[in-house]
C-alpha cells in the first residue's frame, strides 16, 4: 500500500497539471500550426506505440493541434479551449523529446500505475498502459519534468477504432521497479532516489542531483497543523 498512496498523491497533483491539456505550456504555437484537430496522414491509429511516438514528433515539432490528433476527444476538447483562451500563453514546457525506451505493462500493474478507478468508465478490454522512458529539453525544471530522462505511464484506449492517448501521468518509479517491470537502466534507479528525497525531504532534485526547489512544510506549518 506504501506505493499506492504515494502514487494516487502524485497523480491528484498531476492530473490538476496536466491531466487536462496532459503536457505543461511554455512555447508559443507555430503561426503555420493547423488550426483544425484532424487525424494525421501518417500515423498508423492501429498501433498504440505508433501513436506515442507520433505524439513525441509533435512536441519536437512544438506543434499543438497535431500534438491534440494523438488525444481523446474530451482531452482535445480542452486543450482547444485553452488555446482559444488562451492565445498569449505557450503551449509546451518541452522543448524536445525523444522516446528511448517503452513497455507494455501487464493489465494488473498499469491499472496501479495509472491509478485508472472503476468510475472512469474505461473499457479495459480496450485500453492499454504502457511506461517509457522518455528523454525531455525544458528551459524551466520542475518537480514532475526536468531536464534529461523522466518516466511516464501512458494510457492509450480505443475511440471510433483508434488509439488514442486517454492519460499521460508521472508514476511511482518505485512501484514498477518493485513489481519486476521497471527497465533497470542507470537513469531509472536516479529517477527513484529523485522520487525517494522527494517524499522523504520534500526536496525536489533534477538528474544531476542538484535541489532545484524545497517543497517541505516548515516548522511554522507544521506547528499550525498540530
Amino acid at each position: 500500500m506504501k506505493h499506492q498512496t504515494r502514487l494516487t498523491a502524485v497523480l491528484l497533483i498531476t492530473t490538476f497539471l496536466i491531466g487536462i491539456v496532459i503536457t505543461g505550456f511554455t512555447s508559443i504555437p507555430k503561426a503555420s500550426a493547423k488550426e483544425s484537430v484532424s487525424l494525421s496522414n501518417t500515423t498508423n491509429f492501429d498501433d498504440p506505440i505508433a501513436v506515442i511516438k507520433g505524439m513525441i514528433q509533435a512536441i519536437n515539432d512544438q506543434d499543438p493541434y497535431e500534438y491534440m490528433n494523438y488525444f481523446t476527444n474530451s482531452n482535445r476538447t480542452a486543450m482547444t479551449q485553452f488555446l482559444s483562451t488562451n492565445k498569449s500563453e505557450s503551449f509546451f514546457k518541452e522543448k524536445e523529446a525523444k522516446l528511448i525506451q517503452i513497455k507494455e505493462l501487464p493489465k494488473e500493474v498499469g491499472v496501479v500505475a495509472a491509478d485508472i478507478s472503476p468510475g472512469e468508465n474505461l473499457n479495459l478490454d480496450d485500453t492499454r498502459v504502457f511506461y517509457a522512458e522518455i528523454n525531455f529539453k525544458v528551459d524551466k525544471e520542475d518537480k514532475w519534468l526536468y531536464n534529461g530522462t523522466n518516466y511516464r505511464v501512458i494510457v492509450v484506449t480505443k475511440e471510433d477504432g483508434n488509439w488514442k492517448i486517454v492519460r499521460l501521468s508521472v508514476p511511482s518509479i518505485e512501484y514498477l521497479k518493485d513489481t519486476g517491470n521497471g527497465f533497470n537502466s542507470k537513469d531509472e534507479n536516479i529517477a527513484v532516489k529523485i522520487e525517494s528525497t522527494l517524499e522523504r525531504k520534500g526536496q525536489v532534485m533534477n538528474m544531476k542531483g542538484v535541489v532545484i526547489d524545497n517543497i517541505a512544510a516548515t516548522e511554522e506549518q507544521l506547528k499550525d497543523e498540530k
